[in-house]
């Protein structure tokens, strides 16, 4: 398996065939404020290959040596079987140089839905399995609340910093005031006390 950056028609065909099946509607980008985003370098889309097929994808923002994990994503007929395990070990891989590599995660501690909560619980266990660690930081973003997580090494534990990270992403993509209208509640929690 090897990771590649796709080309802009392999781009639209998982974005509109899998992206908006995988993730819900209120995650999503529209796929022109992500092809503006590759246009002005801030964004990366990878697709995970084996042999000739696309079994994966991932979707990155990036500012300077720091990465935000906007999108993963494995298809379906291969989910369960490590290949997720797989591609977070091959971004980490490619991301080695990175300063801090950002990941948003569902919050299960916020979810009232018991089936979303079992979901999401398993999603966070899953990704803490495979080499991820709990930045403590909660906030809510364009309404769904959140958990950071960081994938590999970091270059800063500061929490100032981490959020100024975060918030660097999408000041990048989206204007001021729907930053404000759609970005809150940065909380903290001592992860140490999660163990």
């Amino acid at each position: 398996m090897k990771l590649f950056k796709l080309d802009a028609a392999q781009l639209k065909r998982i974005y509109n065939e899998r992206l908006i099946f995988d993730f819900p509607e209120n995650e999503q980008k529209p796929l022109d404020i992500i092809e503006e985003a590759i246009a002005k370098d801030i964004y990366e889309c990878l697709g995970l290959m084996d042999e000739d097929n696309i079994i994966g994808y991932a979707f990155l923002a990036k500012k300077n040596k720091n990465y935000l994990l906007d999108f993963l994503a494995v298809y379906p007929e291969k989910r369960n079987s490590g290949v997720g395990g797989k591609i977070l070990q091959l971004l980490a891989e490619y991301l080695e140089d990175a300063d801090n590599v950002v990941l948003e995660i569902e919050d299960p501690d916020l979810t009232d839905d018991s089936e979303e909560k079992k979901l999401q619980t398993r999603r966070k266990g899953f990704y803490l399995r495979n080499g991820c660690r709990d930045t403590g930081l909660r906030i809510a973003c364009f309404g769904v609340p959140f958990q950071l997580l960081f994938l590999g090494k970091n270059k800063t534990d500061n929490l100032d910093e981490i959020k100024e990270t975060y918030l660097g992403f999408y000041k990048m993509i989206f204007s001021q005031e729907m930053l404000e209208n759609n970005i809150s509640d940065f909380s903290h929690v001592d992860t140490k006390s999660l163990t």
